[in-house]
């Protein structure tokens, strides 16, 4: 897929290169007439945090010695066991002798040594159990921006896999649904995978593993080995991943990783059973998801994030609520929500936002951002209520628009080319879309006579 002129390469990347953060990715951008392949991090967006690039054309032994030596500079002095010995030691103290600073990333006994740094005195039970209230959020959108899900988030996501009687949780990403089956949930258990070394301090080796997740990269074979013998607990049985990615992430890498997880886990256990996946991410990346994993449907439940006023459905937050969705391979009709927020809709045998009215001539609840959309008899599909109908241009559109044809550049969903939209891919047979299209042309011919 091209995004901003850059397409992925998707091949087996355990031959790439590699920089700090694992096995790089291949990528592609054309620079004037020519287009050129380069190797790149596939964590990292900005090269002020990693700057490995790598022409494919121009591999040298000496870059590969030097790349080797900056990724063992970028692991040392982390050793996992000896921190959760100290995490042990530091929780059987009294409240006041316990400290951590955020500048050196480290609990701390003498006050003098870190008298100008951020230190968090005080911690209580609570704290240690939950990182994330005390960590300050990494705010780097290129990189790994983090945004914490609210108390009623975590609350209606638990409900859901109490409810789907899921046992075994994979967290990527998501420290917080972590933090709290670990500490709430004697029946459960969880693991948590992500790239914020920070959270060594407070998880032992089984709880917590260093990853990538653009790659499906562990930093420790120590920590791969814990993840494969958490995929193979209770034989696989009620297991379920749920992923809270940077928004800004390449969707193919991230299905990439989600695949390959599947398949490790279908092999260990023996299963053709595929494992069941949350995978958190705002309504408008909906078609660059299905794209990847068609298997998905999106949720109408708007995740909210303590950290984030634009993720929040409160007075403060976006109009229409948070823009934030879940994605997941299992069925919709299995999934109930807050009665509170929501509504069954008997005909799509779904639960869906209070403002999701049903169409009749779509035969689907439309509404993805959080209004109420509206049936264009022209179109012959729901739009949002502030778009009109353009006759120029034979389309709803913004009501400020510049009418012109509207060339796709982009590629196709189904065969990979570009000029032309799934809708409209000569290698398929009539879709919905198509049929849509067809039965669209077809009332405008019949207001023409």
């Amino acid at each position: 897929m091209t995004k901003g002129g850059v397409q992925v390469i998707e091949k087996d990347i355990r031959n790439h290169p590699c920089c700090p953060h694992g096995p790089t990715i291949l990528f592609s951008r054309k620079i004037e007439d020519e287009t050129r392949r380069y190797f790149a991090c596939s964590a990292c967006r900005d090269r002020k945090q990693c700057n490995f690039l790598l022409w494919e054309d121009e591999k040298s032994k000496n870059k590969e010695t030097f790349w080797a030596t900056e990724n063992q500079k970028f692991v040392k002095g982390i050793n996992h066991r000896k921190m959760f010995l100290n995490l042990n030691e530091i929780s059987s103290q009294d409240v006041s002798k316990r400290s951590f600073c955020s500048t050196c990333n480290m609990f701390c006994r003498d006050d003098e040594k870190h008298s100008t740094h951020k230190v968090v005195k005080g911690l209580t039970d609570l704290q240690l159990r939950h990182p994330s209230t005390i960590l300050p959020a990494l705010d780097d959108s290129k990189r790994e921006a983090q945004y914490h899900f609210s108390e009623t988030s975590v609350t209606v996501i638990m409900d859901i896999f109490k409810e789907l009687g899921y046992r075994n949780v994979i967290c990527i990403g998501t420290p917080r649904i972590h933090e709290y089956i670990q500490s709430n949930c004697d029946q459960m258990s969880s693991i948590l995978l992500d790239i914020d070394k920070r959270f060594h301090n407070f998880f032992g080796p089984l709880q917590f593993c260093w990853y990538n997740m653009f790659n499906n990269h562990f930093f420790f074979k120590e920590a791969k080995d814990v993840f494969i013998d958490f995929l193979q607990s209770d034989g696989g049985k009620d297991m379920v991943i749920i992923t809270d990615p940077p928004f800004g992430g390449r969707t193919e890498l991230i299905s990439a990783t989600f695949k390959s997880i599947n398949n490790q886990y279908q092999k260990l256990n023996q299963t053709q059973n595929t494992l069941p996946m949350f995978w958190i991410y705002p309504y408008y990346m909906e078609p660059q998801i299905l794209n990847s994993l068609p298997d998905f449907s999106m949720l109408d439940f708007k995740v909210e994030y303590d950290n984030h006023q634009s993720f929040q459905n409160n007075s403060g937050g976006r109009k229409q609520g948070s823009p934030i969705r879940i994605f997941t391979n299992v069925k919709p009709s299995l999934i109930k929500l807050p009665s509170s927020d929501y509504k069954h809709c008997k005909i799509c045998k779904r639960w869906v936002a209070k403002e999701n009215k049903h169409c009749a001539a779509c035969n689907s609840c439309t509404s993805k951002n959080g209004v109420t959309y509206v049936h264009c008899e022209e179109c012959n599909r729901c739009v949002k209520p502030t778009w009109k109908h353009c006759k120029k241009c034979g389309r709803c559109a913004q009501v400020q628009h510049s009418c012109a044809k509207i060339e796709f550049v982009k590629e196709c969903f189904n065969c990979k080319k570009s000029g032309h939209k799934k809708a409209d891919c000569p290698l398929l047979t009539p879709t919905q879309g198509q049929k849509r299209k067809k039965s669209a042309e077809a009332n405008r011919k019949k207001k023409k006579k």
